[in-house]
């Protein structure tokens, strides 16, 4: 895959010399931890040729302050800097989100119990980026909404999908089957396996994939970026309805195992789009892959907050 020699992260990740069997994860947090997170998003199409063609690198800093109350996880999230570029830099729902100036996330253990700030931070947000009034008018489209939510819970839930003791390095998919950690209702998970250990922000951190299938709840966007920045011919315009898109996903997941905030998070999502000639009705397909990549650092005892 062509996006891996574009990751500016690739370097940071360091192998951990470390031998131990099995570890048990715990979301224990002693006092709040400010963590600066830098997210970077690749999205590629390919070409009749099977070439796959860059569109939209979106990049965003954020500050995370972590904190616990009781049994409950507190996530504060303060947007600094964003530093995309490409066709849809200011047109993807998902990572608009990631520029909403405040968001506040509570979760007991995998379960995200509060999301405050993003709904309304969004429809802000939209209305004072300029843009052109169609692309104004998608992107406030209200059915959005619960998508975003969604995406939201849905990266807590990967990244705290362990707890307790676990192989380091082992297929645990039916551990967590028996655990009940991967009863979800709108993904379908194949299968996790834990692949040791790595050293990522100073941080002995446990590595895992998740592999899993989903549906994309935004097809319209990938969809204009391989038809209207000339990445095909134009008469693939016509085949504006009917969009949908189908992902295998790899969510990988580097986790400090002693107090549950992620080193890293990796998401590569190869796509399936459908899409339609009104007209004809004939139905075209093209492929697409997705490249996120998150590195969470934890800043230092006295260090300025953004």
């Amino acid at each position: 895959m062509k996006l891996k020699s574009m990751l500016c992260l690739g370097g940071l990740v360091a192998l951990c010399g470390c031998d131990d069997s099995s570890i048990a994860v715990s979301y224990e947090l002693k006092s709040p931890v400010d963590v600066e997170i830098c997210t970077q998003t690749y999205i590629a199409t390919y070409d009749l040729e099977d070439e796959e063609r860059m569109g939209t690198i979106t990049k965003t800093f954020a500050v995370l302050n972590y904190s616990k109350v009781g049994d409950t996880i507190k996530v504060n999230r303060k947007y600094s800097i964003d530093d995309s570029k490409g066709y849809l830099k200011n047109y993807m729902p998902t990572e608009l989100a990631w520029r909403v100036k405040e968001v506040n996330l509570s979760a007991v253990d995998r379960n995200v119990t509060l999301i405050a700030g993003l709904n309304e931070g969004y429809d802000s947000l939209v209305n004072a980026t300029p843009m052109p009034k169609r692309w104004r008018d998608q992107l406030l489209n209200p059915e959005y909404k619960p998508h975003l939510v969604r995406a939201e819970k849905h990266r807590w839930e990967m990244s705290h999908l362990l707890v307790g003791e676990v192989p380091s390095k082992a297929d645990i998919t039916q551990l967590l089957k028996d655990r009940g950690r991967l009863n979800f209702a709108l993904i379908q998970v194949d299968s996790v396996v834990t692949k040791g250990y790595q050293n990522l922000d100073k941080r002995k951190c446990l590595w895992y994939n998740v592999y899993l299938h989903e549906k994309e709840s935004f097809p319209y966007y990938i969809w204009e970026q391989h038809v209207n920045s000339k990445i095909v011919p134009e008469k693939f315009m016509a085949y504006n309805t009917g969009l949908s898109a189908e992902y295998a996903t790899e969510f990988g997941v580097a986790i400090d195992p002693t107090t549950g905030i992620p080193c890293q998070e990796r998401e590569v999502r190869k796509g399936v789009h459908t899409m339609v000639n009104p007209a004809t009705k004939d139905t075209a397909t093209f492929r697409s892959h997705v490249l996120s990549e998150r590195l969470y650092t934890v800043k230092k005892s006295g260090e300025n907050q953004e």
